[in-house]
């Protein structure tokens, strides 16, 4: 019989719109389940402990577990340390090699009793692991060890994460009596590798009155590897192609890190926004040049539907989420800068407000409720 309490375990509080896409999609999740009469109480892997505003959604947190430790020397050599004599993968000791790991795993045990369980992205799957607790429901918002083999740097190369990463991953992905993917082309690899998935359409909620601005836009932070390597090809061949095609098109750059780009020809960098509104505003065409190999959804492509906006993307983006979906398809530099070329000439249009009626949760709902 289908529950009404869910405890819904996050990476982080559902407040930090400022952490990325993950928290995007767990934000919309939570209020899918809610709009169908589910109680949901959050949990967060890392804290601190905060309330969504939005919705009133309590997030529960331990606080101790470190979100980031790219920057610190002194606790990545604690995770190497650790991982010279475990098994586990970097994406694993990340978490587990530090207190508060331990006080997480209690938090969760205490409020998943008489909870259905449902994690969302690998930490929450990895806590839950921790805290013995049952799962019902996961939603894999990547296959992790995809992106590990196309940008893990050589110093975790050489620690073994490449084969440490899909033993740890395959094991995880075998707990939960379900398990979703946010990604068609991921529900599909993982059935194959792992544990049977189905793909989970995610909702989107279109902005009143979006204005479409004449720039080409990019968001996200700068660090994250698939990103920085995005921006490199945004920056270098697509803008170097577009001014030898002579199209003077202006770009403008959001998120953490960008604004190291400010000066390049023709980009405006806005670095980090307290409000992607205020990014959305001055765009009107959003470009998302990951190539190679892919894994998970990009967040932006849905983000800008949002706004009204169509986006450039690769074909295995657009098959991740939807081949029919408001996208303009370009494999590579070249194509991405043909693709922009025509847009700007207003030879292109992308009817995105008939694609985002179509995606009102209803599905989500439905889908997340028979797993409970």
């Amino acid at each position: 019989m289908t529950t009404s309490r869910v405890c819904f375990v996050t990476t982080y509080p559902l407040g930090r719109a400022e952490l990325g896409g993950s928290g995007w999609v767990d934000r919309r999740l939570v209020a899918v389940l809610r709009s169908t009469g589910v109680e949901v109480e959050v949990v967060c892997v890392t804290g601190p402990p905060g309330q969504w505003a939005e919705q009133e959604v309590v997030c529960h947190a331990a606080g101790d577990v470190p979100l980031e430790i790219r920057g610190d020397r002194a606790k990545l050599l604690r995770v190497a340390a650790g991982m010279a004599v475990t098994e586990q993968p970097y994406l694993s000791r990340k978490f587990t090699a530090f207190p508060g790991w331990r006080a997480a795993a209690r938090l969760l045990r205490e409020r998943a009793a008489g909870r259905k369980v449902i994690t969302s992205g690998w930490p929450g799957l990895l806590l839950a692991e921790a805290a013995g607790v049952p799962v019902a429901a996961h939603i894999a918002h990547n296959v992790e060890s995809t992106i590990a083999v196309e940008h893990s740097p050589r110093p975790l190369r050489l620690l073994g994460e490449t084969w440490r990463l899909p033993k740890a991953e395959r094991r995880l992905l075998s707990l939960p009596r379900t398990v979703f993917a946010l990604s068609r082309t991921d529900a599909e690899f993982i059935t194959r590798w792992a544990a049977p998935a189905m793909p989970l359409p995610l909702t989107v909620r279109p902005v009143p009155d979006p204005v479409a601005a004449q720039a080409v836009g990019f968001i996200g932070k700068a660090s994250w590897p698939p990103n920085e390597r995005a921006l490199a090809s945004l920056l270098g061949p697509v803008h170097e192609e577009l001014t030898r095609l002579g199209t003077d098109v202006k770009f403008v750059l959001a998120g953490s890190g960008t604004e190291v780009h400010q000066g390049h020809p023709r980009t405006t960098a806005l670095g980090r926004v307290a409000d992607e509104a205020e990014f959305y505003r001055q765009v009107g065409l959003v470009v998302v040049p990951r190539f190679g190999a892919s894994t998970g959804i990009s967040v932006k492509m849905l983000e800008a539907a949002e706004y009204g906006l169509p986006s450039v993307v690769p074909p295995q983006l657009a098959e991740a989420v939807d081949p029919a979906g408001p996208w303009l398809i370009a494999d590579g530099p070249a194509q991405t800068a043909e693709v922009i070329r025509r847009w700007h000439r207003g030879e292109t249009r992308v009817d995105v407000p008939g694609w985002t009626a179509a995606h009102d949760g209803t599905e989500t709902g439905q889908a997340l409720l028979a797993a409970l």
